[in-house]
């Protein structure tokens, strides 16, 4: 039924459809893949088979990504969407382009890091996601938590050398070279650029995918202090809203009773008399003003105390599906159970405009028209899911029950127990414009320019299923220098489609974007960054089992933050896309009364100088935390002409290494 609700969203169906050069292939449990060959098995492949597929591949790479999930026991149909859809976004994520490096300026960018994941029992892959869960489901909030950067300051950009180095044997550095300043030395000053040409500027880079273009929508919270007034902001990604089902009395303005025989008593009449309740009640609830007292109450930042608050909640920004969970499970105690209470829903019409925030423009739309619904039959204990989904072409909805599919009316539909509702966002403007796109299309179909004009698939694709596609991106094949991508060169052909000139301005004239792209030739300065990123792996790499294996090392320790290693040791090896970013050791020291000490249970890994040297002059940043032969920790901060030095060594080394092979002789 999940998979099923997915499927029936246009925008993600047509991408996978229209654009599969977009889905790597190498990268493991390859969920992309998977779904992209269900979708055309699904979409494209009439008259063949039984008439039903079974999706085995998509079960196997999702059984990979999150263990929870396999055996035969059974899942919630809402977690196996969040999983699944932040697998998907995991494998498909490209960085975003800012305007300004499409114009060949710097940007700075944050990364889009994963936190620790609790379906898995804590693997340190995770999801992209916050969920805007107001009470019980933290633990689910936690699962979909966003780290919003890596811990780069301002003006910490990281130094690599891009030049193909050979190692070779430095000798160790003196403390001498070391500063013994206090670990709250201005950090600002550990992560200089390195002095010499060869050293690219690595920002850490924010990322986007299908999925956060579908699904991704923003919440600004806000806690206001009942004592001093005022008002904190935070700022938070959602990809469901999990809305509670009032009861007839918190509906009605009552205080809900909390003991647990008038709960009981809630749960059983509802077997008998079902209150109806509407999806807008439960929108209503959800965004309603929580009073924080009592053992909830709030730390005000300016009362440097605890006090009541007020905490609501609205959205910045909604996403193009709007996916929506009732909250029908309830767990206490040593059981479970759940909420039957018959929750009414509008096939269209949805309207979030009540709850939106005063900084979006009125003319944007906020009207959502139903598009699948997942249902779910039986008890906390065990049931069976089914979908209904609606199909545009026929203007019909059908029920999808495992292997059987039917068509039923819009009765049926709206008298269903819904789990998940999955929202598409209305806009009759971008329907207009699209028949205006097909009219001047098939009005020009012969080409009458000398100059052929492209735009991505990827944009059209989202120009005919999207209510709100951007301005014209043609980043997932075209470079910031006006070439087609290295990794896009032999897909570029359909990874750009040749519009007419007529269709081009009008496309242009209406949302804005980036200039006309009229050739599809490849892009010389990118691969030879490619290159030169190829390198620097190499040589960072050979320089680390060098040092790793010299015998000559003195006894001091110099500690590193695990996470930190594990990040540079994913990118030199091909595992990730970006370096780690400054190295940032200030989770591993606590201060105590008799001074700086290890924190306890803090993972982390002991190196000889010369390695700590390494990253040092690499990657910047600090602090230094140094475990001496005689005993105890020191902290101290490099100063820049430390950091100059170091990197000043590295350089020497590079320049004679290229003189080995020749290499500076052919550049020049």
């Amino acid at each position: 039924s999940a998979i099923q609700c997915l499927s029936n969203t246009p925008a993600l169906t047509r991408f996978f459809l229209s654009c599969p050069d977009l889905v790597p292939r190498d990268v493991k449990p390859a969920l992309g893949q998977a779904y992209g060959k269900l979708m055309v098995d699904l979409w494209q492949s009439e008259g063949r088979g039984h008439g039903y597929v079974a999706p085995t591949g998509v079960l196997h790479s999702i059984k990979q990504a999150w263990p929870a999930f396999r055996g035969f026991q059974q899942h919630d149909a809402q977690e196996f969407l969040r999983c699944c859809m932040d697998q998907l976004h995991k494998e498909l994520m490209e960085p975003m382009v800012g305007e300004e490096e499409m114009l060949g300026k710097s940007s700075v960018r944050l990364k889009r890091e994963n936190s620790g994941s609790e379906v898995d029992g804590g693997s340190e892959e995770s999801s992209q996601y916050d969920t805007a869960d107001s009470d019980s489901g933290k633990e689910m909030v936690r699962m979909r938590k966003r780290r919003k950067e890596c811990g780069v300051d301002g003006d910490s950009g990281l130094g690599s050398s891009r030049a193909d180095q050979k190692p070779g044997s430095p000798a160790s550095l003196s403390d001498a070279e070391f500063c013994d300043a206090t670990s709250e030395g201005d950090q600002h000053q550990l992560s200089h650029p390195p002095p010499y040409q060869d050293i690219r500027h690595h920002q850490a880079r924010q990322y986007r995918s299908i999925i956060t273009d579908i699904f991704d929508g923003a919440l600004e919270s806000s806690v206001q202090c009942l004592t001093c007034n005022t008002v904190s902001k935070t700022q938070e990604t959602f990809q469901d809203l999990s809305l509670p089902i009032p009861s007839g009395e918190v509906r009605e303005g009552q205080k809900p009773e909390t003991g647990w025989v008038s709960w009981a008593w809630g749960w059983l009449a509802s077997w008998f008399y079902g209150p109806d309740v509407s999806l807008l009640d439960c929108l209503a609830y959800f965004f309603s003003a929580d009073e924080l007292k009592g053992d909830n109450m709030y730390s005000c930042d300016k009362c440097k105390k605890l006090r009541n608050g007020l905490k609501y909640s609205q959205v910045t920004r909604l996403p193009d599906t709007l996916c929506i969970h009732l909250k029908r499970f309830r767990h206490d105690f040593a059981f479970s159970s759940k909420i039957s209470t018959r929750v009414s829903f509008p096939l269209s019409g949805l309207d979030m405009s009540t709850w939106l925030h005063s900084s979006i423009s009125p003319t944007r739309s906020s009207t959502f028209s139903l598009s699948g619904v997942v249902c779910h039959h039986g008890t906390a204990g065990g049931g069976h899911y089914t979908c209904y989904c609606y199909h545009p072409p026929t203007d019909s909805w059908y029920e999808y029950d495992d292997s059987i599919v039917r068509e039923v009316d819009r009765q049926t539909v709206l008298n269903s127990e819904a789990y998940v509702l999955f929202y598409r966002k209305e806009s009759l403007v971008m329907e207009e414009a699209r028949r205006e796109v097909d009219r001047l299309n098939k009005q020009h179909s012969k080409v009458d320019s000398l100059v052929t004009s492209y735009i991505s698939t990827l944009w059209l694709s989202k120009f005919y299923t999207l209510a709100e596609p951007g301005p014209i991106d043609n980043s997932s094949v075209i470079c910031r220098h006006g070439g087609v991508l290295p990794s896009r060169v032999e897909a570029a052909t359909r990874l750009a489609t040749a519009v007419p000139r007529q269709v081009w301005s009008y496309l242009h004239m209406r949302f804005g974007g980036e200039g006309a792209v009229t050739t599809m030739l490849p892009c010389n300065t990118c691969m030879e960054e490619e290159k030169a990123e190829v390198r620097q792996k190499e040589f960072e790499l050979k320089e680390f089992k060098m040092l790793h294996d010299d015998k000559n090392q003195n006894s001091d320790r110099y500690c590193l933050s695990a996470t930190w290693f594990r990040d540079w040791e994913a990118w030199v090896c091909n595992k990730a896309r970006e370096p780690p970013g400054p190295i940032n050791n200030k989770g591993l020291i606590i201060q105590r009364q008799q001074g700086p000490s290890l924190r306890p249970n803090m993972d982390h890994f002991k190196f000889s100088e010369d390695i700590w040297a390494l990253f040092l002059a690499l990657y910047g940043g600090g602090p230094e935390v140094v475990l001496p032969a005689e005993g105890g920790v020191r902290v101290t901060s490099p100063r820049p002409q430390t950091m100059a030095n170091l990197r000043q060594r590295l350089r020497v080394r590079s320049l004679a290494q290229r003189e080995d092979t020749g290499e500076l002789g052919l550049e020049a």
